[in-house]
């Protein structure tokens, strides 16, 4: 606790960073039209109704960290920066109002990178000019706050899932009101998140809930979890909605939670992982993550002990029944190498890259129509534009952008247009 005592003292029980000047959008008072809202059970933005097809900018924030970390300058002179202006500029040109973002260093021991000075500092600069960049081009943000990040050696997740009083929640719980308190007030935030794909960490490892070392949640710790975080987060701003962060849960995750092993589930027990997760939760919005492989979408035990798969039909239907929309936080086609045989004997015509239009555009356009034919409001494609250096040289990477992959950049633009018409929603200009 004394970790805990000095973090308090030298940070303050109140947000402020280290002394730096909040955006200027903290003076404005914003109301429901300026961020995403819901009525009637549908998405609403600006006062109408709220409908798209539009991408995560993953990296827009880690790219402006790392290059604090190599203490660069975050002017106008620096390339990193006019990379993500490049983007954000694209996209707004394109005619897309938000994208999905990660906004906190990503890995595991968050609270430690946030409990130091320097770390903590350039953290904020970094969000500071995050929030800045879409703003200036009008580009509002699914701002993924990474939760559940915050676990060390000592308390793992756990610990941070199941337990209240956990330290570490005590250092999230710090955290939140810092960076709420700090841009709630910007209208480039349009929808909190919890963190990312939690859910796979539920109910895996051995008889003691041990993986690779860590000890991990069960699916009630994660529903509990997930309720008292957008408890807190609606504390600090009641403005906004928040989502969970994906993924959907496993295809045996109930099974997994009874401890019957890595059996897959019927739709009904996929059903009661919704209800557990959900039914009585402070979250408004049932975020899932959808990747189809060759075969289509996850698959789950039918009724004729066959493979069934789970369509966008069937996750509208889960949210419907917990009386909340549904949002597909990431959309996207699983790549496979030529080394795997078996698929490329199921699906010879499937694709390696998807820079390859020819043979990528049938499998995106397969996925994009199923979002577009289940009428899902809100979809994030993986991804706009990766500026890591790990991506930049690999036939494999899946981040797309309009100079590399402009007949995928046409199919998402004509399939939003597809999913207003279908949701009778008018597209702006």
């Amino acid at each position: 606790m004394w970790r805990l005592f000095c973090f308090l003292l030298f940070f303050g029980a109140v947000p402020f960073c280290l002394g730096q000047t909040p955006p200027a959008s903290s003076n404005k008072v914003l109301e429901e039209s300026d961020v995403i809202s819901l009525r009637d059970g549908k998405f609403y933005l600006d006062g109408k109704p709220f409908a798209e097809i539009s991408f995560n900018k993953f990296d827009l924030f880690w790219a402006l960290y790392n290059e604090l970390l190599k203490h660069r300058e975050l002017n106008e002179q620096n390339a990193i920066v006019k990379a993500q202006e490049n983007a954000l500029l694209n996209l707004h040109k394109m005619g897309f109002r938000s994208v999905r973002i990660f906004a906190f260093p990503w890995g595991d021991n968050a609270a430690e990178k946030f409990q130091d000075p320097d770390s903590h500092r350039i953290i904020f600069e970094a969000l500071d000019k995050t929030i800045e960049l879409c703003e200036r081009y009008h580009i509002g943000i699914i701002w993924s706050l990474g939760c559940n990040q915050f676990t060390d050696d000592k308390e793992h997740l756990k610990e941070l899932c199941a337990n209240p009083s956990a330290v570490n929640r005590e250092v999230l719980r710090s955290y939140l009101f810092q960076v709420i308190d700090r841009y709630k007030n910007s209208p480039a935030v349009l929808m909190w998140e919890i963190g990312n794909e939690l859910t796979l960490s539920a109910d895996v490892g051995d008889e003691n809930g041990v993986f690779n070392g860590k000890r991990m949640p069960t699916l009630h710790d994660v529903a509990s979890f997930y309720n008292d975080v957008a408890k807190i987060i609606k504390s600090i701003d009641p403005l906004r909605l928040v989502n969970n962060g994906g993924a959907n849960p496993r295809e045996y995750q109930w099974n997994l939670y009874l401890k019957n092993g890595w059996k897959k589930d019927t739709y009904d027990q996929q059903s009661r992982c919704f209800d557990l997760l959900f039914r009585h939760s402070a979250v408004d919005v049932v975020d899932i993550h959808y990747y189809a492989t060759n075969k289509g979408g996850p698959k789950i035990a039918g009724d004729d002990g066959s493979d069934t798969e789970l369509s966008m039909t069937d996750y509208m239907g889960f949210a419907a029944q917990e009386e909340k929309p549904l949002m597909v936080g990431e959309l996207g086609c699983t790549l496979y190498a030529k080394t795997n045989q078996e698929v490329w004997a199921e699906t010879p015509n499937y694709m390696t890259t998807i820079s390859d239009a020819n043979s990528a555009l049938p499998w995106v356009n397969k996925v994009l129509n199923n979002v577009v034919n289940a009428g899902v409001p809100l979809s994030y494609w993986w991804a706009y534009q990766s500026d890591r250096d790990m991506d930049q040289n690999d036939p494999m990477r899946l981040d797309v952008s309009f100079e590399r992959n402009p007949e995928i950049i046409n199919a998402i633009i004509d399939a939003n247009k597809r999913l207003k018409q279908k949701l009778g929603i008018k597209s702006a200009g």
